[in-house]
């Protein structure tokens, strides 16, 4: 299985980042390779930069671990 990357997140119910304001999550994806991801997580971050609730992070989903 080949690796794919994600972009998650949208607005927070406040700076502590735990909790999603409901229907306020996003997720872009997947992506081939991390670079393609970072750019689509500095497009988001560049258009929240004065929310102080939103964030957003790139994640890779795991490889199958094989036995």
């Amino acid at each position: 299985m080949t690796q794919e990357y994600w972009v998650v997140g949208g607005s927070y119910r406040d700076v502590n980042f735990k909790d999603l304001q409901e229907g306020q999550g996003e997720l872009y994806g997947p992506y081939p390779s991390y670079t393609e991801a970072l750019q689509t997580w500095q497009e988001r971050n560049a258009r929240s930069r004065s929310q102080a609730t939103q964030r957003y992070s790139v994640v890779v989903t795991a490889a199958p671990v094989w036995r």
